[in-house]
């Protein structure tokens, strides 16, 4: 069971396994939602994948994920092990900002879902300025955002 806010009361609403199926195949659409602020009390999909996405094992793959990025960035495609090849020359610029948003995914404690959700954005997509050369989005401004908005409102 899950709590809801619907016009600022709370509802409880009963979760089905397709609520959870469907929360699982919607993940790329849920987590761009959740990176724009949309509020995870929203629906019953937006809860779930909340929920899911503050956990300790989820942020340690995100912080794992960076790690690797990172490595791949400085020591080429040999120290990294990454199934796509990053722009080098851009997570090398930022690596100090990656190096705290790792930090701050790490930190035990609450952290804001909206922050969790950009680092996944931006570590998992492939159209992000960490992969994609063509990508007009400022990789050090996009990783001081997830890394600001990690902290609990």
């Amino acid at each position: 069971m899950l709590v809801l806010l619907v016009d600022d009361c709370p509802v409880p609403v009963d979760v089905r396994s397709r609520d959870r199926l469907l929360a699982r195949i919607r993940a790329f659409r849920l987590d761009a939602a959740l990176a724009a602020g949309a509020s995870p009390d929203a629906t019953v999909a937006l809860a779930l994948r909340a929920q899911l996405l503050v956990r300790m094992p989820v942020r340690r793959d995100l912080a794992r994920t960076a790690r690797r990025i990172l490595a791949a960035a400085v020591r080429g495609p040999a120290g990294g092990r990454l199934p796509v090849p990053v722009c080098r020359d851009r997570v090398r610029d930022c690596a100090e900002e990656l190096e705290d948003l790792i930090s701050r995914l790490l930190t035990a404690g609450p952290v804001s879902v909206r922050g969790v959700a950009q680092a996944q954005s931006l570590l998992a997509d492939g159209a992000s300025p960490i992969y994609h050369r063509a990508s007009r989005d400022n990789l050090r401004a996009r990783v001081l955002a997830a890394t600001d908005a990690l902290t609990p409102a």
